[in-house]
């Protein structure tokens, strides 16, 4: 999967404008560079200065780019132009936040990561050679695992549970280090890191950056980080380091020629004074107004130091006139290009479905099911709680006239804030969700064995707790005494949950933020429980509901379903003594009422469950489907 040949990362002019208010605002301004195999780079600057958005146009990043950016220069390998078809196959990304499973171990991360390494690359090469012959190339799984975390310092945390809110784990230090040991299982030939050292304490970030340095030797791997203000033994690490201020260079090439650079425009860095903290000191222009109009002595230090604004563009100036600056050399792309579209068209055919992918996803969310406290044990002990105030509020209903009432409301109920509760689900899918979008980027695997994985092992949990529910809630409620009655309740439960979290599902892939899915998603609930005909009857519901919303209402065909379910069967109510019946049917001579006469005054036709639980199917495909679509078309990056 990544091409062994690349000895060279090369960008030429990247400039990147931003129309703001009828003018353009360049972020970055014809930058350009190049680093070698072996050698590790750090991308640095003050905040704003256009490090991030430079790491993500060299990766081919374009969907964490502003909004109608507009884009020109040109970025290549020493055998081929780089887009975002190819970028995949010789690069990982690891972003400064860390998308960690935290319910598995240290080695459980890395060892799926390898196990889905290995199913792309065995996918890839189908279309080129034969399966076995790279199969045999590559040492067993377990010893790459082990040989990967001991290189990064986690040998002796393997069966350590990365941690979770309620689970204590590895501290952030080693969470950064098993981020890049999870992307370095595919040995990229480059490796983009986004602030790997934040929020990480001097000697940490040290020995963070020593282990990369490390990985970039022995892989023979080329490595970009942007990194805020490393210390001097940190920064010292590098091989070279490329300074930006407002998006211009301001020195690019290697650390033994930074210190004669600056002296030689009159900048001379001080002894015993960290070179990356003048530098940027020197070229930051958050802080160039004067503190106090009186202040001279501050003043002219700013002057000495060159912070004054106009000094970046005369920085800029002096660099792009240098003897130093080197300019990448385009090789002639025209011999190797066939095979290099010929790696882009089977890439695109590896993110086709794929069995084994799907099945790896599907034993790392079962283990996670398992661990996971949070999303799954705390959820099982809310819906017990549930149920048992459900049935401690609608206990032993008897076949009373004026237990109708109750009975329907208790059904409704059963139904409805069950789908409700679907939110506490939020948490554990966004988890979910930004894991995959990492290993997406990093072309491990595509949407549709995500979004099926996802389906799959979520069944049996959504079985276990309609089952739980049931039993307690059909009992102390004393619905329809009948074997099959209460199987169809747990039907219409377990049909009620999935399409609830099928819904949740898709809020969440639209709008993968915590408080965002969480508002929109009770907002959903809260509307299919108004117009789902318990609260208004379908009879004088407003035309414009009915005719939309009322018809894919989910929780509306398990309302019905679970009504025909309670009053048919010959169910019957009693009148009392005084033989007044609050519903007329057939049984009125013999002072009952026949459940069938509760429907019919609800504006209930015929029972046509089989059709309704066809729609319930229709709908939950209809979500997984709009998730999946969103995930290939939109969220695309």
């Amino acid at each position: 999967m990544t091409d062994k040949n690349i000895s060279s990362f090369n960008w030429r002019n990247i400039t990147l404008e931003l129309p703001q208010k009828g003018e353009n605002v360049k972020l970055l301004s014809n930058v350009s560079g190049f680093a070698c195999s072996g050698e590790i780079m750090a991308i640095m600057g003050p905040s704003g200065s256009g490090k991030t958005t430079l790491l993500n146009v060299l990766a081919q990043r374009n969907g964490f780019l502003p909004g109608g950016y507009n884009l020109s220069g040109t970025v290549f390998t020493d055998a081929f132009e780089v887009n975002p078809s190819n970028v995949q196959l010789f690069s990982s990304y690891v972003e400064q936040e860390d998308s960690l499973i935290g319910s598995l171990t240290v080695r459980e991360t890395v060892d799926y990561s390898c196990r889905l390494s290995d199913a792309a690359v065995a996918e890839f090469e189908r279309k080129h050679k034969n399966v076995n012959d790279k199969e045999s190339q590559l040492a067993p799984r377990d010893e790459r695992v082990r040989n990967l975390l001991e290189m990064v310092g986690l040998q002796n945390q393997l069966d350590t549970l990365v941690g979770t809110h309620l689970q204590k784990g590895i501290s952030g230090g080693q969470k950064r280090r098993l981020s890049v040991a999870s992307q370095l299982i595919n040995s990229p030939s480059v490796l983009f890191l986004d602030e790997p050292t934040s929020g990480l304490d001097s000697t940490a970030s040290h020995y963070v950056v020593k282990v990369i340095k490390e990985i970039a030797r022995t892989y023979n791997m080329i490595i970009l980080i942007s990194i805020h203000q490393p210390s001097t033994s940190t920064f010292q690490l590098f091989d070279k380091v490329l300074f930006l201020s407002k998006g211009k260079t301001i020195y690019n090439g290697y650390l033994t020629k930074l210190n004669d650079y600056f002296a030689g425009i009159g900048k001379t860095i001080p002894n015993y004074y960290n070179p990356a903290e003048y530098v940027l000191e020197m070229i930051n222009t958050d802080f160039t107004k004067r503190i106090d109009a009186g202040d001279e002595v501050e003043e002219e230090r700013l002057e000495e130091i060159g912070t004054i604004c106009s000094s970046v563009d005369c920085l800029n100036e002096k660099w792009e006139s240098s003897s130093l600056k080197e300019e990448p050399d385009s090789p002639d792309f025209e011999s190797k290009r066939q095979h290099i579209l010929g790696i882009t068209k089977n890439r695109c055919c590896q993110f086709k479905f794929n069995l084994q992918q799907t099945l790896i996803l599907v034993k790392r969310l079962a283990i996670k099911s398992r661990r996971d406290v949070l999303a799954y044990y705390v959820r099982i002990i809310m819906y017990l709680g549930l149920a048992i105030l459900m049935g401690t509020v609608w206990l032993r209903l008897n076949s009373n006239q004026d237990k109708i009432q109750p009975i329907t409301n208790a059904i409704f109920f059963s139904g409805a804030f069950m789908s409700f509760m679907s939110v506490a689900y939020i948490p554990a899918y966004i988890e979910d969700y930004q894991t995959y979008r990492k290993e997406h980027m990093n072309g491990l695997y595509g949407p549709f064995a995500f979004v099926v994985s996802n389906f799959i092992i979520g069944l049996p949990f959504i079985f276990v707790i309609a089952i739980l529910f049931s039993v307690i809630t059909y009992f102390m409620c004393n619905f329809r005494h009948s074997a099959t009655a209460f199987w169809y309740y747990v039907m219409w439960l377990f049909l009620d949950l999935v399409a609830a979290e099928s819904m949740t599902v898709f809020v969440c892939t639209v709008f993968p933020v915590f408080v965002v899915a969480l508002a929109i998603t009770a907002f959903l609930n809260g509307l299919w429980m108004a117009v789902g005909g318990f609260l208004v009857s379908s009879n004088i519901l407003n035309v414009f509901w009915y005719y939309t919303f009322y018809w894919i209402d989910y929780q509306r065909y398990v309302f019905q379903g679970m009504m025909f379910n309670e009053f048919t069967g010959g169910r019957a109510f009693n009148c009392g003594s005084s033989c007044h019946c609050m519903y007329s049917s057939p049984l009125e001579d013999q002072c009952k009422i026949e459940g069938t006469a509760v429907l019919k005054q609800m504006g209930y036709g015929s029972n046509e469950t089989g059709m309704w639980v066809g729609i319930m199917i229709a709908i939950i495909f209809a979500y997984r489907l709009g998730s999946y679509l969103v995930l290939k078309f939109w969220r695309k990056s």
